[in-house]
């Protein structure tokens, strides 16, 4: 399989602003658990999100478990699923569906209440409308909190 040039932007430029996850993901209200997109490119994409007692599974005194790291990684590659098809006319996001990981290393029990979180997800291997796994990692302040390796499968266009 050849390499994707990953430096491509999808016409984005260092000042570009993406649209919210909202609009990206086939989730509403509490379900969307990324905040923000900050970055992407053809094979990567950067999300924030910052943890507060509005997420789903907070639990006061300490954040949200770690293990809720493995939708955080998902929705962030779905997004930029759905930003890589911008162009189709579908006007809705890309559906797909997290089939499952690969060693998910969490190395904090919790993500802490106000922790500014930096989802990172990478395709390492598959194409666009098929299976792929996706490298990810979860960091706070420069530290890796939670790896991965997620497999997905994209919804194949109609």
């Amino acid at each position: 399989m050849a390499r994707v040039d990953d430096t491509r932007t999808h016409g984005a430029t260092p000042a570009t602003t993406f649209p919210a996850p909202a609009q990206l993901l086939p989730h509403a209200g509490r379900a969307i658990w990324i905040d923000t997109i900050v970055d992407n490119t053809a094979n990567r994409i950067t999300a924030t999100t910052t943890i507060t007692p509005a997420h789903p599974c907070f639990v006061a005194g300490h954040g949200v478990p770690a293990w809720a790291g493995i939708e955080m990684m998902a929705q962030a590659f779905a997004a930029h699923a759905s930003l890589s098809h911008a162009d189709d006319k579908h006007g809705s996001p890309r559906r797909g569906m997290l089939l499952g990981t690969r060693r998910y290393r969490s190395h904090v029990a919790w993500f802490a209440d106000g922790a500014q979180l930096t989802v990172h997800a990478a395709r390492s291997f598959g194409h666009d409308g098929g299976m792929a796994a996706c490298d990810c990692r979860i960091e706070c302040g420069g530290a890796i909190l939670a790896e991965s390796t997620i497999i997905i499968l994209e919804e194949p266009d109609a």
